[in-house]
C-alpha cells in the first residue's frame, strides 16, 4: 500500500470512524469498461444490483450506459432513484411474489424474467395488450458450476427456474397471451465461478431448447446468461470477461440469437475495501488473534462462505508467518473476518483494510447486537466524500413505538 493511500485511509478513519466501507470510483469505472469493451456494446451488460445498491455507485454505473438487473421492489426503486430508465431495468429471475411480478408488468421494464408457476400465473393475469411486456423464462439446467454450494443456483435441486422439460408448455402459454412477448431464455449458474466450462454446458441446454421452440411460431431471440464470473481474492488476477463473452458469441454465430450478461461481483468487488481498527490482541491456545471493531455484522462473507479476503495493515508491511486470525467484536465465536494472516506486528489501535469487498459487503450488513451499520465513502481524484452516513443509535429504533 502506498504512502498516499495510507494517509488518505488514515484521514478517512479519523473523519468517519471505523468500520467504514471505501469505494474507488476509478476502479469501479475501469471494471465496468472492461465488460463493455468485451461485449462491444453497453446495451448487453446489466449490473446485478444485489452486489451493491449504494446510490452513488448505481449513479456512476448508470452513467456508463449499462443496464441493471434487480431482484426486488427495493432494488428496482433504488435503480430508478439512481436514474436508470425503465427500459434499462431487468427484473431478474429470482423468487418473486405475484405482486412484484404485477408491478413490473406494463411499466416499460426492459425485461421481466419468470421462474416459477405462480409468477407465470401473475404475468398472464396482469397482461395488457396495450402495454406489452418482454418476458424471459429462467431455466434450471442442472449444472454444478464449482462455486461454494450456497452460491450455486443452476443445480438440479436449486429453488430457481424451470426444468428444461417444462419450458415448452410455459412458453406456449405465454405466447398465447396478448400483452406478453416471450423472447428470452435465461440461466444463472451461481456466483464466484472461475471456469468458463459451466457456461458451455448451459449453452448446450439453451440451444437445444431454442431449437425446439423455433417451431412454435414464437422463437427465442436472446439468451440471458446471468453473471457469476469470479474474483480471485488471493491475488489481482481474475477470469477475463472477454473470454466468456467471445466464447458465447462463437457458439451463437449463425443462430440469429444474441446474448446479455449480468455481472455483479466482477464489476464491484475490487472497487471496495473495509477499513477497521484493532481493539486488542489475544493469544488463543498459541494462535495470535486481532479483535477488530468490524465484525460479521459489517462483513459476513467469511461467516457465510469461508471467504478469505486479503487483510492488510494500513501502515507497515506483513510480518511473521501466516498464523494471525482476525476476529470481530460481536457476541459470537463465529464472528471471524479472516484466518491465518501475516499481521504479527499489528498493535491495538492500528488500522487494517479488508480487500475486494465492494460486492456483497455492505448489502449483507445487519444490526445484530444493535450495531449501527457502517459509513460508506467514495474515493475520487485523490479525495473522498461520504455516500452513506454511519447509522446512529436512533436509527436502530426508527419505525418502532418508543412509548
Amino acid at each position: 500500500m502506498s504512502r498516499t493511500d495510507s494517509d488518505l485511509l488514515a484521514e478517512i478513519a479519523t473523519a468517519q470512524g471505523t468500520p467504514t466501507y471505501v469505494y474507488s470510483a476509478r476502479s469501479l469505472e475501469a471494471a465496468t469498461l472492461r465488460w463493455v469493451e468485451a461485449a462491444g456494446d453497453a446495451e448487453r451488460i446489466f449490473f446485478a444490483a444485489k452486489a451493491n445498491t449504494n446510490l452513488a455507485v448505481l449513479r456512476r454505473l448508470c452513467g456508463t450506459g449499462i443496464g441493471i438487473e434487480v431482484a426486488t421492489a427495493g432494488e428496482r426503486a433504488r435503480a430508478e432513484r439512481a436514474g436508470f430508465p425503465a427500459d434499462r431495468i431487468l427484473l431478474g429471475g429470482v423468487p418473486k411474489s405475484a405482486d412484484v411480478v404485477v408491478q413490473g408488468m406494463g411499466s416499460g421494464l426492459g425485461l421481466v424474467v419468470l421462474q416459477a408457476g405462480h409468477e407465470v400465473d401473475a404475468a398472464v393475469s396482469a397482461a395488457d395488450p396495450a402495454h406489452p411486456t418482454r418476458i424471459g423464462v429462467r431455466v434450471r439446467p442442472g449444472i454444478r458450476a464449482g462455486a461454494h454450494p450456497s452460491l450455486e443456483t443452476g443445480r438440479t435441486d436449486a429453488k430457481f427456474g424451470f426444468e428444461p422439460a417444462d419450458v415448452a408448455d410455459i412458453w406456449s402459454r405465454l405466447a398465447a397471451t396478448g400483452g406478453l412477448e416471450p423472447e428470452v431464455l435465461a440461466v444463472h449458474l451461481g456466483s464466484g465461478i472461475d471456469s468458463l466450462e459451466p457456461w458451455d454446458r448451459a449453452l448446450d441446454v439453451l440451444l437445444e431448447l431454442a431449437d425446439g421452440l423455433a417451431a412454435s411460431g414464437v422463437p427465442v431471440r436472446e439468451f440471458d446468461l446471468g453473471g457469476g464470473l469470479g474474483v480471485d481474492y488471493s491475488s489481482d488476477v481474475d477470469p477475463d470477461p472477454a473470454a466468456l463473452i467471445h466464447g458465447v458469441d462463437r457458439r451463437l454465430l449463425g443462430t440469429g440469437l444474441c446474448s446479455r450478461f449480468e455481472p455483479g461481483r466482477s464489476i464491484m468487488a475490487r472497487a471496495g475495501l473495509l477499513l477497521t481498527r484493532v481493539l486488542y490482541r489475544r493469544e488463543r491456545e498459541g494462535t495470535p488473534a486481532l479483535v477488530c471493531d468490524a465484525g460479521f455484522t459489517d462483513f459476513a462473507r467469511f461467516a457465510l462462505y469461508g471467504a478469505q479476503h486479503r487483510i492488510e495493515a494500513v501502515a507497515g508491511s506483513p510480518a511473521g508467518p501466516p498464523t494471525v486470525d482476525v476476529l470481530g467484536p460481536t457476541c459470537e465465536s463465529g464472528d471471524v473476518i479472516g484466518t491465518g494472516r501475516s499481521l504479527h506486528d499489528v498493535q491495538p489501535g492500528d488500522l487494517l483494510v479488508v480487500r475486494d469487498v465492494g460486492a456483497y459487503g455492505f448489502v449483507m450488513a445487519s444490526n445484530y447486537n444493535s450495531r449501527p451499520r457502517p459509513a460508506e465513502v467514495m474515493l475520487e481524484n485523490g479525495d473522498f466524500r461520504v455516500v452513506r452516513e454511519r447509522e446512529t443509535l436512533e436509527d436502530l429504533w426508527r419505525g418502532e413505538p418508543t412509548t
